[in-house]
């Protein structure tokens, strides 16, 4: 199974470099993720709070409609090796698909700014509210950038990137949190939320620039199939159905429940990213062969096995650790976070499938059937979309995280019985 960037720029992205040097900075990143949450939910009241990560539900969950198809493609190109049959280099392929992504956020942003405008003038008593959106509204084009770099990033194996861009945002957290008087409106820190944002998109276009080098005339003139286009265009609806597995039950807890489930969830959910930012890497110290520019785009079945066997092991082991530590972890935040116990464990039970079906996942990105893929994301935002739906009046955060796990569930299992059947996935 491929794990490397596309012919090309192979050698690059996989630069050797100090892996305590790594495992540093991903401690960096987790401490900062922690100190971040921690810092805003005792700087603000679990209502403010809650309105505030409401904020990071607008922006983040927008920009993950809106970029779907072009991350798809992109893993799909970068995987699956495909700069040598496309005849587009990777850098200027996410090039051209970043420029067509910014013109969907910004326009977006700005149907979004004439209804906030439209909306102040109707009605003034959502003032205050919409002048905390506003800096989510504007940060929707950065969001969407860096995003979809970093994910390129992912597909390449380069993972590290994605860890150093989260800085900027909970940097930009803190910083909001120590200049802020005791008596700041929310207003402070959306645009504090900006800033970061800002200053995430411009390193995750440092880093892309860097993993994926591609000259200026390639960028700017080399041209890009029609049939290439139309490939990115056809996965719009499964980009839509995975947005609505990642962001749907967030967007009903925001809208349906109060506030304070909205900051519960959000402290949960933050705590348990920081799985996400050791896992990758942890999945390849055991195979480092998986970097290598000759490792063959499919891997027979007992390889593949081999791999669910390696990532389910480093899964287990970084998340049942964690997992025992939770009642510690959840203290740090104080009430009422200190009580959300089976939220934050569901959340942690997200992370570790997401992990142990890494292997098959990006097997089934370079093999790519649309129609069982888009099967399987469909069905699992269906699912998760329900489950909470169903339960958020009762349960508020719990259904939340049990309708992400749900839907995650669904798609790593259809996952990994598809790159199992696979017949390029043989004996």
């Amino acid at each position: 199974m491929a794990e490397t960037a596309a012919a090309g720029t192979e050698g690059h992205s996989t630069a050797g470099h100090s892996w305590l040097g790594e495992i540093l900075l991903r401690v960096l990143g987790a401490a900062l993720q922690i100190a971040a949450t921690w810092a805003v939910v005792h700087a603000l009241t679990p209502e403010d709070a809650g309105v505030y990560f409401r904020g990071f539900v607008l922006a983040l969950g927008l920009s993950t409609l809106l970029r779907g198809k072009y991350e798809l493609y992109m893993a799909h190109h970068i995987i699956g090796r495909r700069a040598a049959t496309t005849g587009v280099p990777d850098g200027a392929l996410l090039f051209r698909l970043a420029r067509r992504l910014l013109l969907r956020a910004t326009l977006l942003c700005a149907v979004l700014l004439v209804v906030t405008a439209d909306l102040d003038i109707q009605a003034p008593q959502l003032q205050t509210i919409l002048q905390t959106y506003l800096p989510f509204v504007l940060s929707l084009p950065l969001v969407s950038l860096s995003s979809l770099l970093g994910e390129a990033l992912r597909a390449a194996n380069r993972t590290l990137g994605v860890v150093v861009a989260a800085y900027a945002v909970n940097l930009s957290m803190l910083l909001a949190v120590v200049v802020a008087p005791q008596d700041a409106s929310l207003e402070l820190y959306s645009w504090a939320f900006f800033l970061g944002s800002l200053v995430s998109a411009a390193v995750a276009a440092l880093l892309a620039w860097r993993v994926f080098p591609s000259t200026a005339d390639e960028r700017l003139f080399q041209p890009v199939s029609r049939e290439l286009l139309q490939a990115v265009d056809e996965r719009e609806w499964i980009g839509l159905a995975r947005g609505a597995l990642l962001w749907g039950p967030l967007c009903i807890l925001a809208i349906r429940a109060p506030a304070v489930h909205m900051a519960q969830y959000a402290v949960a959910a933050r705590t348990a990213l920081i799985v996400d930012f050791f896992l990758p890497a942890l999945n390849l110290t055991g195979c480092r062969e998986t970097l290598s520019a000759a490792r063959p785009l499919q891997a027979t079945r007992q390889a593949l096995l081999r791999q669910l066997a390696g990532a389910l092991g480093y899964s287990s082991a970084f998340v049942v650790p964690l997992l025992i530590l939770a009642p510690a972890t959840l203290a740090l935040y104080g009430p009422p976070y200190h009580s959300e116990f089976t939220v934050y464990a569901v959340l942690l039970g997200v992370q570790w499938v997401n992990g142990v079906g890494r292997p098959a996942i990006r097997s089934t990105v370079v093999a790519w059937d649309a129609r069982a893929i888009g099967v399987a994301v469909g069905s699992g935002a269906v699912a998760a979309v329900l489950t909470c739906a169903a339960g958020v009046h009762s349960f508020g955060p719990l259904a939340a995280a049990a309708g992400s796990l749900l839907g995650t569930l669904i798609v790593n299992v259809r996952a990994i019985q598809i790159a199992l059947l696979n017949p390029r996935t043989g004996c």
